[in-house]
């Protein structure tokens, strides 16, 4: 089981506005549970924000008034939805991260509580050996590239390009061990 989270932000080292969540069971037959939220945006816009992220947002609502009780509920899906999952984001530095640290700052007994570990989908991209940087999201999710920012189909995309990466990975391995015992079993 994965689960990917994404935010959008106001401006790349800016508070939250916009989160989601997903729950990728391990049977590609089950459904895959979310999370989204979204508050109003506080101080002016950032440019690229408006052009590349409200576009795809524009039918959400806000979910809740503040940033804050956006961060507090998405805290109380996370921490009630990772056990026995791995927990992943894309290129976490520094959105997802400034995410996980406002929600400890807006509560410090949250400190020991976060995902742990929270592993890099980019990292595990390149430890498959695939371009940690190209979009996989045509070819995982086909015909949806126009919710691109939005919050719940960059984690789906996230979440299925970490099962690709642990899956190839997996592969590696088996046929590493076959080689190396020469095929006897």
């Amino acid at each position: 089981m994965i689960l990917s989270f994404d935010a959008e932000s106001n401006g790349l080292h800016g508070e939250a506005f916009a989160i989601g969540a997903v729950l990728l069971p391990d049977d590609p037959n089950a459904l895959t549970e979310h999370f989204f939220a979204r508050c109003p945006i506080a101080g002016d816009v950032d440019p690229w924000v408006r052009d590349n992220v409200l576009p795809p947002l524009a039918e959400e609502r806000e979910t809740h008034a503040t940033a804050r009780e956006m961060r507090d509920a998405f805290w109380t899906w996370l921490t009630s939805h990772m056990e026995g999952a791995v927990v992943v984001a894309d290129c976490g530095w520094p959105v997802e991260a400034g995410l996980l640290c406002a929600c400890v700052a807006d509560d410090p007994s949250r400190a020991f509580k976060g995902p742990y570990p929270l592993h890099e989908v980019a990292s595990m991209l390149l430890a498959a050996g695939l371009d940690p940087l190209a979009s996989y999201a045509e070819q995982l999710l086909p015909g949806h590239s126009a919710r691109k920012h939005h919050p719940v189909y960059d984690a789906h995309v996230s979440a299925l390009c970490a099962r690709m990466a642990m899956d190839r990975c997996a592969a590696k391995r088996a046929t590493t061990t076959v080689a190396s015992d020469g095929g006897a079993e």
